[in-house]
């Protein structure tokens, strides 16, 4: 065989099993369940601080129904996100209000991308809401960015492949007046057949203890 022709043959050969294999690693990511979403299941999370130690418990309460779309509310602490699921991953219900003479007007609400699935490293993606209300003859604005890039990944001796994603979510409201502004950063970390389990936020670094899946 024509030495050339031999090179060309391996390299084609080579270029089709990588391809395979990237198919197929992509295909076991996309199976794995790296954010189980079934009523009943919980974790549980601690920091590192011997000073200040913090315990956070997430639990997935009885589905629910958000605008006419079925969502899996997660009780994080008494604080509540509502989840749902499609073919391209997590979305999450987001709400903003504002609070006039004790009585509460929406501003803002409707679904953005929590996730994108499966995690491939160097994926990014950005999601957005924006909405206005008419309070009484002003106008009351609001707006709602997240982006998200899945950073790495690395295998864990201990929950396998692990995925850092890192988000980072912008909230505004804006009244003729003044505008009120939140960045909200977040490192997370998830294992495939767990789902989270670690995360860094405003408050540290917190690592999963203990959990339970249906």
């Amino acid at each position: 065989m024509n030495f050339k022709l031999l090179i060309r043959t391996v390299l084609v050969c080579i270029i089709i099993i990588s391809s395979n294999s990237c198919k197929n690693n992509i295909i076991e990511r996309s199976g794995s369940e790296y954010f189980p979403v079934k009523e009943g299941n919980w974790w549980r999370y601690a920091n590192n601080d011997l000073y200040k130690p913090e315990i956070v418990s997430i639990t997935v309460e009885p589905v629910d129904t958000l605008l006419q779309r079925e969502v899996y509310p997660f009780n994080a602490s008494g604080e509540f996100h509502y989840f749902s699921k499609d073919i391209k991953g997590i979305k999450e219900y987001i709400e903003i209000t504002h609070n006039y003479g004790g009585s509460i007007y929406t501003i803002l609400q409707g679904y953005i991308t929590r996730l994108e699935l499966p995690l491939v490293t160097g994926n990014r993606f950005i999601d957005s809401l924006s909405d206005s209300l008419d309070f009484f003859g002003e106008w009351i604005k609001a707006r709602y960015l997240i982006e998200g890039l899945v950073s790495d990944y690395q295998d864990d001796e201990l929950y396998g492949e692990v995925y850092k994603v890192i988000i980072s979510i912008s909230e505004s409201v804006a009244t003729p007046d003044s505008t009120i502004s939140q960045q909200i950063y977040l490192e997370e970390y998830y294992a495939p057949g767990i789902g989270l389990v670690r995360f860094k936020n405003s408050n540290g670094e917190f690592s999963l203890t203990d959990y339970h899946l249906e």
